[in-house]
């Protein structure tokens, strides 16, 4: 199964390179598609990513949904694998894939278990906490490394133009096609956020913008309260 990584990145030039890195493979048969979409970043994101990435697209204006879909128009791969720049996959990501998609029912998307780059108590709780409400939901974050056919995303339409929780606009048209599993395997993200506004302001606020948006407010206004 062909696979390509679309990861959309604004201003990470002290990342990426790392982040890509990871996923080159030696001598690998059938390496990924790996697609970097920037969004517009002034700190050489694009030029530091353009010797690793099989293709770097210049999205323009930021926003992750706008980034991903134009990574996806441009990939190759029979499953796109939507990574942020700041998560690091399982050791054995391709295996746990290719085997997801091999089961009955076939899945219309999967992801990994979240789990922080960090030990603290605090990163374990708030794993627990998104792991509840995958399951409430029926939705994985974004940090956890969606995955989904190129043909079950393009059927459904894609990532809307939103400027925020994009995933949940793209798993609900999936789940018509099949079931969403979680899988075991974790996939590690970055407490950077977290650490950068506060802890507990990034929990309440990420909170408070969940419960907004199932009470129907605009994504263009969760966005402006988000910031």
């Amino acid at each position: 199964m062909k696979i390509s990584i679309i990861i959309p990145v604004l201003n990470e030039s002290g990342t990426i390179a790392a982040a890509l890195t990871r996923l080159k493979e030696p001598g690998e048969a059938d390496p990924p598609e790996i697609i970097v979409s920037d969004g517009g970043s002034v700190d050489g994101t694009p030029e530091a990513a353009q010797n690793l990435a099989d293709n770097v697209i210049r999205a323009g204006r930021p926003g992750r949904a706008r980034q991903m879909h134009e990574g996806a128009l441009a990939a190759a791969g029979e499953l796109l694998l939507f990574l942020h720049a700041d998560t690091r996959l399982p050791g054995n990501w391709r295996k746990v894939l290719e085997e997801a998609w091999r089961g009955r029912p076939r899945p219309a998307a999967a992801a990994f278990r979240l789990r922080f780059d960090s030990d603290s108590w605090f990163y374990r709780i708030i794993a627990r906490a998104a792991a509840w409400r995958s399951r409430m939901t029926g939705v994985p974050l974004g940090d956890q490394a969606i995955a989904v056919l190129r043909e079950d995303y393009f059927q459904v339409g894609g990532f809307p133009p939103v400027p925020l929780m994009e995933e949940y606009f793209l798993i609900t048209k999936l789940r018509r096609l099949g079931p969403v599993l979680i899988l075991p395997e974790a996939a590690v993200t970055s407490s950077r956020r977290y650490e950068k506004n506060g802890r507990v302001f990034q929990v309440l606020r990420n909170a408070f913008i969940t419960v907004l948006f199932y009470a129907g407010v605009p994504p263009r206004m969760l966005a402006k309260i988000y910031q």
